[in-house]
């Protein structure tokens, strides 16, 4: 069994990309006032928003608190396209490498209307009995939706 791998989710969302990547570039201090899977968020170094700084948060994977680091490490506002790594904590107990890539497109069959947004999870456990980390996509999909349900009502 292999300790790398891969995992994505894809789906579509009603609000446009600009507005979806806007939150998550440069108001991501706001999320944890519109999804209840982030319990907390402060910074750790650096600033909310700046490539290599780092957050700390707390959130719900699987049912459970966890708690761990992350940085950005990849901001392209041209592709809407976010890297980000999450290390130490619960993260740093069962992944050598956890980093999470956003990319948002327009929704091109749809009139244009919504975007389609695009989720994946690079990893590398630390042994073979660490489980691939299929609760993250879960929980992406979660604050996905609650973040289009936000944009939605403003």
């Amino acid at each position: 069994m292999s300790l790398t791998g891969k995992i994505t989710t894809e789906f579509g969302i009603v609000s446009p990309a600009e507005k979806f990547f806007h939150i998550i570039a440069k108001q991501l201090h706001h999320v944890q006032n519109i999804t209840d899977q982030v319990h907390h968020g402060k910074v750790h170094e650096g600033d909310w928003h700046a490539v290599g700084s780092v957050r700390e948060w707390t959130y719900v994977i699987d049912g459970e608190v966890t708690q761990a680091k992350e940085k950005f490490e990849v901001v392209d506002e041209d592709n809407n396209t976010i890297i980000v790594t999450l290390f130490d904590g619960d993260v740093g107990k069962k992944y050598k490498l956890l980093k999470v890539t956003l990319q948002l497109n327009d929704n091109k069959d749809n009139d244009g209307a919504g975007a389609v947004i695009k989720w994946t999870i690079d990893y590398e456990k630390i042994d073979k009995d660490i489980a691939a980390p299929y609760g993250y996509l879960g929980y992406l999909t979660k604050v996905t939706e609650d973040i289009d349900a936000h944009i939605l009502k403003a």
